[in-house]
């Protein structure tokens, strides 16, 4: 892939992750070709680029004139020309190895980025040609609003490969996880499991309901997450920095570290009790109305955000 300020990006698969992605390659001034196999999901996809391109130029300004984005009719005219293809399709193996197998031939010389979250790279990508131009690129949805994806090789993966994406990414407003080695999860569903894992067991004991988990991370840890992140609010929470943190309050929370350590499945029964109360909530059809107000409260966080980082630090 040429090292060029502006690149050619194939978006395959134009569902949530793949328009957003759309929208943010053009909004940072690349040329973005959009495919999917299915009609109507091509024919929504222009009016969900044009609003992800509406909420970034919300957010940063018309800084720069947005790149050229075009739906495509074949998966070739997406691909024969990408120096890039980011894959968003759905999360099977055989489908994707399979669609793998024909964007080679298009675009022997591109590089291959899955958005997955289920598969690890070694198993998507062996024995396809150039696999060394192969990797994942993971974001949280949306991605366009998100600014944070990370980068998961496999073994084979080169690092120019790496390399070139992290430019990409920087360069389109991403902060850029890296991972040394492919793990199951990779880093932000790890954390995000993690913590939903923990979620479900106290509800399934009787603990509290599903509403008082959102509440404790929307207007508990999420905030202190959100404007530092987790190991430094740790570092600012005692005398001596995380080392006195960790050490002061280490005898008081073994007993919750031991209890977090089991695994606690998620039953049926478990899954069907917490559909019930979201349903109460947000009922099935006011999903997409949600997920706008959820995707305007993202913007305003990035934007109080943006503003307090540009902002010179207090005095003493």
């Amino acid at each position: 892939m040429a090292d060029r300020t502006r690149q050619t990006i194939a978006i395959i698969g134009a569902g949530l992750i793949g328009t957003s992605w759309a929208a943010l390659f053009a909004f940072a001034g690349h040329r973005v070709l959009v495919y999917d196999q299915d009609e109507a999901t091509r024919g929504a996809a222009p009016a969900r680029i044009h609003a992800a391109l509406a909420e970034l130029a919300a957010l940063h300004g018309h800084k720069n004139q947005p790149g050229e984005v075009l739906i495509t009719e074949t998966l070739e005219e997406a691909a024969i020309s990408a120096a890039l293809i980011q894959e968003c399709i759905r999360e099977d193996l055989g489908t994707k190895q399979a669609l793998y197998r024909q964007l080679r031939p298009l675009a022997p010389a591109a590089i291959i980025a899955s958005s997955t979250s289920t598969f690890l790279p070694s198993a998507l990508f062996e024995g396809l040609p150039n696999a060394q131009a192969c990797l994942i690129v993971h974001p949280l949805l949306p991605p366009h609003l998100i600014p944070v994806s990370e980068l998961v090789p496999a073994p084979f993966t080169a690092p120019e490969a790496l390399q070139t994406m992290e430019r990409v990414l920087t360069q389109a407003g991403h902060k850029v996880i890296h991972l040394a080695q492919e793990v199951p999860g990779f880093v932000l569903n790890r954390l995000q499991f993690a913590v939903l894992g923990e979620a479900m067991h106290l509800v399934d004991k009787g603990i509290c309901e599903p509403d008082a988990i959102d509440l404790a991370i929307r207007h508990g840890l999420g905030l202190r997450w959100a404007s530092i992140g987790i190991f430094a609010n740790s570092h600012l929470n005692a005398a001596g920095g995380i080392e006195g943190s960790f050490t002061s309050y280490r005898a008081a929370l073994e007993p919750v570290l031991q209890d977090l350590r089991p695994a606690h499945p998620w039953s049926d029964g478990l899954i069907s009790r917490i559909g019930t109360a979201m349903r109460r909530d947000v009922p099935e059809d006011r999903i997409p109305a949600e997920r706008r107000e959820r995707d305007a409260r993202i913007a305003a966080l990035r934007r109080l955000l943006v503003e307090l980082e540009a902002s010179p630090p207090a005095g003493p």
